[in-house]
């Protein structure tokens, strides 16, 4: 099968499965107390068209358009998951279809609101680490897929404060800052903010908008853009990475960066899956961020087969790689099985 045929394939099934088929199901369970099937496989020669559309908002100028679609998309995959538990306690149980769909109906408006709450709310996540030859302690915040674009300004001046209240010496932004080329310095003016030295690297949503726009922006406000490029901000030498498709290059780049033996390196990338470039080099410690860990579930699933590193602290050749939850959300700003973060670590020299 060709990468083309098997991409609209993708697209296609995607469609189907969170735009088209839970609202279907229900549709036809509520209004006609009948079962899905004949509109769900009327809906198979419509997912094509669909996801087309869906995509060309997403490319497009048209803000509102863009979120309409994305909050379509958000509250599908909340209703996805309810509606295949639905049709298999229909299938055991004696239950009419309107009764199953006023059920699924019900569900769908508290499990939302509760996706509402989880992804509004940026918990604090505790990372403590001792590494060998750290000169002194360290405290820094790490930040990761904030996503200005789907979400506000005001969004991130929360976030800003919340980090704000732990003193960090620096804040580190491992990537996915923001994801609309609309998006300006006025809308990242929070990071002003921050009187420590704050430093990024760029994710890969940096990269689908017009990327010099964007870290003009970012720079505006004092951050500090660290593309293939290392500095050294105490006992730590930061070494952050452009985020690429493919890590295949990460070696070479790193290799290219040298060795530093009077700090201690700490690799900002966006995706996980940088961590075997950095286990090699030997870094101790890496950031990254990127998966969301899968934001709405069961999308984590599938999201952990690229990605099996998903979520959290993984140890692995004397490194640590942590990876992020993320701070905010793409798309629809909705958590399902996952929540927002931002992750206080406290470095201190192993004993």
């Amino acid at each position: 099968m060709s990468p083309v045929l098997l991409q609209r394939l993708a697209g296609s099934t995607f469609a189907w499965l969170t735009l088209l088929a839970p609202p279907l199901a229900l549709l036809s369970w509520l209004l006609a107390g009948r079962s899905a099937i004949a509109p769900l496989l009327i809906a198979v020669a419509l997912a094509p068209s669909v996801f087309g559309r869906f995509m060309s908002a997403l490319r497009g100028d048209r803000t509102r358009s863009r979120h309409r679609w994305m909050a379509a998309f958000g509250l599908g995959a909340v209703l996805l998951p309810i509606v295949a538990l639905a049709a298999i306690i229909g299938s055991l149980l004696p239950i009419g279809y309107r009764s199953l769909g006023v059920g699924v109906l019900a569900a769908w408006i508290g499990i939302a609101w509760h996706a509402r709450r989880a992804a509004v709310r940026v918990h604090d996540v505790p990372l403590r680490l001792e590494l060998p030859g750290l000169a002194r302690a360290v405290r820094l915040v790490q930040l990761s897929d904030v996503h200005v674009g789907s979400r506000d300004g005001a969004f991130l001046e929360r976030v800003v404060e919340q980090a704000l209240s732990h003193s960090p010496e620096l804040v580190v932004i491992t990537g996915d800052l923001l994801d609309e080329s609309r998006v300006g310095a006025s809308d990242l003016a929070a990071l002003a903010r921050f009187a420590c030295p704050v430093y990024l690297a760029i994710g890969n949503h940096e990269r689908y908008v017009d990327l010099d726009a964007a870290l003009r922006a970012i720079r505006h406000h004092g951050v500090h853009v660290l593309r293939d490029q290392t500095v050294v901000h105490g006992p730590l030498r930061l070494i952050g990475l452009d985020d690429r498709d493919r890590p295949d290059d990460l070696p070479a780049v790193l290799a290219q960066l040298g060795d530093d033996a009077d700090h201690v390196d700490l690799l900002l990338y966006h995706r996980p899956d940088g961590w075997a470039a950095a286990r090699d080099r030997g870094i101790p410690l890496t950031l990254s961020g990127h998966t969301h860990g899968g934001q709405i579930w069961p999308f984590g699933w599938l999201v952990r087969r690229q990605y099996p590193e998903m979520i959290g602290r993984f140890e692995r050749d004397g490194t640590t790689l942590y990876v992020s939850s993320g701070t905010g959300t793409w798309g629809p700003a909705l958590r399902l099985g996952t929540r927002c973060e931002m992750t206080v670590i406290d470095l201190s020299p192993a004993a």
